[in-house]
């Protein structure tokens, strides 16, 4: 270590960077941070996270207008700051994964610029480029740049808030009155402010601005004394700022950042704070979605040189630079380390500047060692600190790209198949039509958990995506006519849970997608299959008009109803006896011939006698919204028997119901209504003995 007051001056001859030297070397490492955090945006990872998924989700909520300071959530709540930047920055650039992604790359960019401004004003430019630098590198910082979540924003926040103190406050002991910076000042208030709205780590930071000042109080410094009409001025702009969050902490306190901070604290924050530590240079963060499982948060030589420049501070406490610091790393350091599950990358990015500062500090004591002050010396150390950056960079990249990027762990937590398929459709867009196969779909009102169709949606770039939904497990969907067309199935299991007389229609298509789930891609061309099997049921499946308006006569489908939908016909070799108890499956054909109405549905009867049900269901496997003229869907209704069904005949029959009108659609004859429903066929129901002999 070195004692002369002079050592961290500003820039001069000595120094191993000058100024001009110290700006051409910390583009060069935002050209490099630029180069991680950009490549492979959208493919690194493919797919969202559980947490970004919500955020997404609360994105949409504010640009449809409903902005709050709280966002309400099983998790205790997160602040909405974030998701209104997100929103303005989206609205402007798009969303899905690149536009989420590129706001927080350049939030990232943000902050590696102003850790490189601040460690040059505070010291010198050494310091500010090793500070910029290790930060560049660092992979936890590069995750963070690339996740849709306001932890991004916390190192942006720590780092602007220390430039704006250094810059509005004497951080230098000079007897001469300085020009006040009313703009520095204003940013001040502004960032503490806005901050409180974007992360619970704010509290923190803006605990640590306060001590700043009130140090610079205690010390009696002059320049201080000078500004504390500023200093006011920044604080009531805190004080107006922070308004709604203050109202919005008292009517929602369940919510509020204070309570989610001090649900965390608990008996055993010793042992948190403890892992926290061992975190930065030991084991650390085990959670997939911050870090590569186990790598720790620096490398052990980046770390000696973080303690080491934590050890200059200390001794150089006495001056209001240092002391910035130290402060702003002491009060932010329970944010950082006492937390749930600890260590925590992502909470560590509140104190991720301060400890590149350190680290800038360190390496620059370092090449201060009487043993540097030789020209070659210096460059041989020199040479070394672009030598650990460039290992640091090597070790990063090989854990991003190789380690982290093929993690089972991370593909399952990003939701890494279904953002594969919408990178996918990314790429193919409506080359050909595509049906989502989505056996969580039903034509009821919405479930407020994301299936997988809509994350595929939600993931994807594009917006203009035209596509069918059907669910594949009962209901089969071929458009235009049976022409070519794209199944995605969003799980290996949902393809083998299809009735077994789809899958026989699935067997037509092929898989020939590489690189995704296997079969998760499927094309399929039935235009002449599926012609040959609409005209056979011309002849082998007669239906008949209700008894109500005609005599039961056979006729030929298809069809037509109300509401833009034709009975193509059923399937007529369907079994057609059962025991009391069992299902029965019906298997039905229909084209859309228009629009259809969005509640439309199916509903099959089991009829004793020609007014009296035994079994009813209403279902359409389909989406009707997304249907278009000429597109058919194959649909296998199931029928359960009641257990005391009598042995004897019962009659099968269909029609259409719109479920907001309550009320059928009708049939239609020559274009007009005649009756509700159709006769297919009927079913005989076996004996009791039956069932008694079966079961012996």
């Amino acid at each position: 270590m070195i004692d002369d007051a002079r050592a961290f001056a500003k820039p001069s001859p000595s120094l191993p960077l000058t100024s001009r030297q110290g700006y051409l070397f910390a583009l060069a490492l935002l050209l490099l941070a630029a180069f991680l955090r950009f490549t492979y945006l959208v493919s690194l990872p493919h797919g969202f996270s559980e947490n970004e998924i919500i955020n997404v989700r609360l994105v949409d909520n504010v640009r449809q207008g409903d902005v709050l300071v709280f966002f309400p959530g099983e998790d205790g709540g997160r602040e909405g700051g974030y998701h209104v930047l997100a929103a303005l920055v989206t609205s402007l650039i798009g969303d899905g994964p690149i536009g989420f992604r590129i706001f927080a790359s350049w939030v990232s960019l943000l902050s590696i610029a102003i850790i490189f401004t601040l460690g040059n004003h505070l010291f010198n430019p050494m310091v500010g480029v090793m500070a910029a630098a290790l930060v560049t590198v660092n992979m936890s910082s590069i995750l963070l740049a690339r996740t849709a979540s306001s932890d991004v924003t916390v190192a942006f926040l720590v780092c602007a808030v220390m430039l704006a103190l250094a810059r509005s406050l004497p951080v230098y002991r000079r007897t001469r009155v300085g020009t006040s910076n009313v703009q520095s000042f204003t940013a001040l208030g502004i960032l503490l402010g806005v901050g409180l709205c974007l992360h619970p780590s704010s509290l923190f930071i803006v605990a640590g601005a306060l001590a700043y000042i009130a140090h610079l109080v205690f010390i009696r410094n002059q320049m201080f004394r000078r500004r504390r009409s500023y200093t006011g001025f920044a604080l009531l702009l805190l004080l107006i700022i922070s308004i709604p969050y203050m109202i919005a902490t008292v009517n929602l306190p369940q919510y509020s950042g204070i309570n989610r901070i001090l649900a965390s604290y608990d008996a055993a924050w010793l042992r948190s704070l403890m892992d926290g530590l061992q975190g930065i240079m030991l084991v650390g963060d085990l959670d997939p979605l911050h870090n590569l499982p186990g790598r720790p948060l620096v490398d052990v030589i980046s770390a000696a040189a973080i303690v080491c420049g934590i050890v200059v501070c200390a001794q150089r406490r006495h001056r209001p630079r240092f002391m910035l610091v130290l402060i702003m790393f002491v009060l932010t350091l329970p944010a950082a380390l006492v937390v749930p599950k600890s260590p925590n990358f992502a909470r560590m990015a509140v104190i991720l500047p301060q400890l590149a500062l350190f680290f800038g500090m360190g390496i620059y004591a370092f090449l201060r060692l009487p043993i540097f002050s030789d020209r070659l010396f210096r460059l041989l150390g020199l040479v070394g600190a672009v030598a650990l950056l460039a290992l640091n960079l090597v070790w990063t990249w090989q854990d991003l790209v190789a380690g982290w990027r093929e993690n089972e762990q991370v593909m399952q937590l990003v939701n890494g198949e279904l953002g594969q398929i919408s990178h996918y459709l990314d790429f193919v867009g409506n080359e050909l039509p595509v049906v989502f196969c989505n056996p969580k779909w039903q034509n009821t009102q919405p479930s407020p958990e994301l299936n997988d169709a809509e994350k595929v949606l939600l993931m994807m770039n594009r917006d203009s995506l035209r596509y069918h939904e059907a669910n594949c497990a009962n209901t089969l969907l071929v458009t235009n006519g049976g022409e070519r067309q794209r199944l995605i199935f969003f799980d290996s299991e949902a393809r083998e849970a299809a009735s077994p007389h789809l899958q026989a229609w699935l067997a037509l298509g092929e898989s020939i997608v590489p690189g995704l789930p296997r079969n998760a891609v499927i094309e399929l061309d039935t235009v002449e299959t599926l012609a040959g099997k609409v005209g056979a049921l011309t002849t082998t499946a007669p239906v008949s008009y209700a008894r109500e308006v005609a005599e039961p006569e056979p006729i030929s489908p298809a069809i037509r109803f109300g509401g833009n939908l034709t009975l193509l016909g059923y399937e007529p070799g369907a079994p057609r006896s059962f025991l009391p108890g069992e299902t029965v499956d019906i298997i039905t054909y229909w084209r859309a011939d228009g629009e259809l109405p969005p509640d439309v549905t199916i509903f099959m009867q089991i009829l004793a006698d020609p007014v009296t049900p035994i079994a009813t269901r209403h279902y359409i496997g389909v989406n009707p919204s997304r249907l278009r003229e000429r597109d058919i869907f194959i649909q296998v209704t199931q029928l359960q028997l009641p257990a005391v069904a009598l042995p004897g005949e019962y009659a099968i029959s269909v029609g259409l119901y719109r479920e907001r009108l309550d009320q059928r659609l009708p049939v239609l004859k020559d274009g007009q209504a005649h009756g509700d429903r159709l006769f297919l066929y009927t079913i005989d129901v076996a004996p009791e003995e039956a069932v008694e002999a079966s079961s012996a």
